[in-house]
């Protein structure tokens, strides 16, 4: 099932034709670039989670929110750790993909339904989650970054699933 899900996500996704973040340069490597974008996305989503917590009367939407909280902040974690022994952070990636987090969250805290505006940015934000792991997954060559790549892949398009269904009530 979880083959057949990816296989699905890579091509529904065109393989991560859009460029989320910043790529790769020269100075840094694919695994440099994704972690640190990606850490900065991670930050992006528990800012939103934050701001939303307040306004979430779902139950399910709550639950979803509480998730992201818990399991983005232990997934930069694992991040940090994994560039710790790989350079460093790529402050070009972060700082990218933080500019690209402040206007979704910008969006956010202007949303007059709250609740719903978090459900359909959590769907944006964790499509450009996936796209970037794919990228990963072309390109790096670190195997924990490239299993790292496939849970967040794999994970966060099984809650795509989930809020577009939500956003079909």
């Amino acid at each position: 099932m979880r083959k057949a899900l990816a296989l699905l996500l890579a091509l529904s996704l065109g393989l991560a034709q859009h460029q989320h973040g910043a790529p790769a340069t020269p100075q840094t490597s694919p695994e440099r670039s994704f972690l640190s974008g990606t850490i900065a996305h991670h930050e992006g989503a528990l800012e939103m989670v934050r701001m939303a917590l307040p306004d979430l009367k779902d139950p399910e939407v709550r639950a979803w929110a509480e998730s992201i909280l818990k399991e983005q902040d232990k997934e930069i974690g694992v991040m940090r750790a994994l560039l710790a022994r790989l350079g460093g952070l790529d402050q070009a990636a972060y700082q990218a993909m933080a500019r690209e987090m402040a206007a979704m969250v910008a969006r956010l805290r202007g949303a007059r339904n709250r609740e719903r505006a978090f459900v359909e940015l959590m769907l944006e934000h964790h499509k450009g989650a996936v796209e970037m792991a794919l990228e990963a997954l072309l390109k790096a060559k670190d195997r924990k970054v490239l299993d790292l790549a496939k849970a967040i892949a794999l994970a966060q398009t099984e809650e795509i699933h989930r809020f577009r269904l939500w956003l079909l009530k």
